[in-house]
């Protein structure tokens, strides 16, 4: 039985990646790989920041797969790949990290590992991933809604006012 910290670590990828998915959606295609200020990179490269980070902290430093990042290309490559290519890039992550998130016990949570110069739990990698996940697809639905009127609305049909 997967451990309750790892289930939920999953569900939170799951939900915020088809979150993003549908941002991704709703920008152009030609609009992907567009930098749209010096300091906001383009939905394109958010997108390979993401895939990054995970299989660096997630499939090479608690699964010992190979990976080499190189996090600055992340931000400066246009590989002007599609729209429908970049959510499979995006997908394809996820669901490799979910099976080794699956696979991890309580020793695997407690064992510290050296990820970007830094010792951490195994707990607190997963806490990282989680929220960094989390914190950038929320950048890119404010991003979707100010620059493209999209109407994001994660929540449709939901009765949010249940207690």
């Amino acid at each position: 039985m997967p451990h309750p910290f790892c289930t939920a670590v999953t569900r939170n990828l799951q939900v915020t990646a088809e979150r993003l998915a549908a941002c991704i959606d709703m920008v152009e295609e030609d609009l992907l790989w567009v930098d749209f200020a010096p300091n906001l990179s383009s939905p394109g490269n958010l997108v390979l920041h993401l895939v990054g980070n995970l299989s660096q902290y997630v499939l090479r430093t608690l699964g010992g797969n190979p990976y080499l990042r190189e996090r600055a290309k992340e931000f400066s490559l246009k590989p002007e790949i599609d729209r429908d290519a970049l959510k499979a890039m995006l997908r394809e992550a996820v669901n490799q990290c979910i099976v080794i998130i699956g696979g991890l016990g309580e020793e695997d949570l407690l064992t510290i590992y050296t990820v970007q110069g830094n010792e951490r739990s195994g707990y607190d990698i997963l806490l990282q991933v989680s929220e960094h996940f989390s914190y950038h697809t929320g950048q890119f639905a404010w991003f979707c809604k100010y620059l493209f009127q999209g109407d994001i609305d994660f929540y449709r049909g939901r009765d949010l006012n249940i207690q």
